[in-house]
């Protein structure tokens, strides 16, 4: 099985329980689930890069538990990994944009769409927004564009907190809500940057065997 890995969390699995704590996850997952209980065969991931790619790993990492799953990512790999999938039930194909405005990439991806469709297959694609490539294959495009799109809202600041509440459990550790109000206050709310800053409390508290606290934030801020 091909996999791949998440710029948010680079050691863990996400689960929708995980991150029932955001603002729109019980929208997000009764969209999802509507889509899986439905005829529709394809469903495309729009939005922010981080917490889109987030929502993404959350439904695989649900239904590969419970079905023969595949989650192949474009940044890594040519085209012909999308190929011989008629065997799995949920494919999923992440950066999928990668794909387009390559002649070859993009018959792969339309041949691949076709044969899901046929099978019975759950084609479920996500879009990187920091890919700006547009589609060449007027068939392509017009399939493409016939589809379900799942757009994931911006999350607000209270989803923020929650998102490092949710990456440093994962790592064993926690944090009190005065220290995440100083965070918010003081540090960029930009998620990327949260999550690095996530990254360096967490290798930080690991080599002082400390807990998180103001003093130690500040150093890293």
């Amino acid at each position: 099985m091909i996999q791949t890995t998440l710029n948010l969390s680079l050691n863990y699995k996400i689960h929708f329980d995980d991150i029932k704590s955001l603002s729109f996850c019980e929208e997000v997952r009764n969209k999802s689930n509507d889509f899986l209980s439905s005829d529709n065969h394809c469903l495309i991931f729009k939005g922010d890069e981080l917490i889109n790619s987030y929502i993404f790993q959350a439904l695989y990492n649900n239904l590969e538990k419970d079905y023969k799953c595949i989650f192949i990512s474009m940044r890594d790999n040519k085209s012909r990994v999308l190929k011989d999938l008629d065997s799995f039930s949920h494919i999923f194909i992440d950066s999928v944009n990668e794909c387009f405005e390559n002649k070859i990439s993009e018959i792969d991806l339309f041949n691949l769409y076709n044969s899901s469709k046929i099978n019975n297959s759950k084609l479920i694609l996500r879009e990187n927004s920091l890919i700006q490539k547009n589609i060449l294959l007027p068939d392509l495009k017009s399939r493409i564009n016939s589809n379900i799109e799942l757009v994931i809202p911006r999350l607000t600041d209270k989803d923020k907190k929650h998102i490092i509440e949710i990456e440093l459990i994962k790592r064993g550790l926690s944090i009190k809500e005065k220290n995440l109000d100083f965070i918010m206050n003081h540090s960029s709310r930009n998620l990327e940057t949260l999550q690095i800053l996530v990254n360096k409390l967490d290798k930080l508290t690991m080599e002082r065997k400390q807990n998180i606290s103001i003093p130690l934030i500040k150093e890293l801020i």
